[in-house]
C-alpha cells in the first residue's frame, strides 16, 4: 500500500489561480496526510539535509516518464521510505538540484505552468494510490 503520510511535495510559489487551488483542494481532501509545502526558493543546503532521509524526486521536462501503473509501482517500491517531490517555479529547478536528485521525473513531454504541474502531480499520486488499492478510479 502507498502511504501518503510518507509523501511530501515541496514547491516554489503559491497557487494563484482559483481553479487550480480548487482542484488541489479536492485531492487533498482525499489524501489529508499528504504534505505540501510552499517556498519562495529552494536552498541547496536544505536539500542536502533532506537527502539523507528521503528519496528525492525532482520534476523536469527532461526527466523520465512513467505511465500511471508504472508510477504506482515506483511509489510502492519506495513504500518504506519517505519520498519528497520538488517542483520549481517558472524557471524550473537548477541543474545542480536535478543532478543531486534520486530521480528526475517528467509528467509529460509537454511543458506545464508550475501551478498546473502541481495539480497534475497530486492527481497522479491519487491515481497511483487508487491503482495500488484496486480502486475503480483508474480504468485500464
Amino acid at each position: 500500500m502507498i502511504q501518503t503520510n510518507r509523501l511530501t511535495i515541496n514547491a516554489i510559489g503559491k497557487i494563484k489561480k482559483p481553479w487550480i487551488k480548487e482542484g488541489i483542494d479536492q485531492y487533498r481532501k482525499r489524501m489529508p496526510d499528504l504534505i505540501i509545502r510552499e517556498f519562495k526558493h529552494f536552498k541547496i543546503n536544505n536539500f542536502k539535509e533532506k537527502r539523507d532521509k528521503n528519496i528525492i524526486i525532482s520534476l523536469g521536462e527532461e526527466g523520465k516518464s512513467f505511465n500511471s501503473k508504472e508510477f504506482s509501482s515506483l511509489l510502492l517500491n519506495f513504500n518504506n521510505q519517505k519520498i519528497t517531490f520538488f517542483i520549481g517555479d517558472s524557471d524550473g529547478l537548477s541543474s545542480q538540484f536535478k543532478y543531486n536528485s534520486d530521480l528526475l521525473l517528467s509528467l509529460s513531454p509537454l511543458t506545464f505552468p508550475h501551478e498546473l504541474a502541481r495539480l497534475v502531480l497530486i492527481e497522479q499520486i491519487y491515481r497511483a494510490v487508487s491503482i495500488a488499492k484496486n480502486s475503480p478510479y483508474h480504468r485500464s
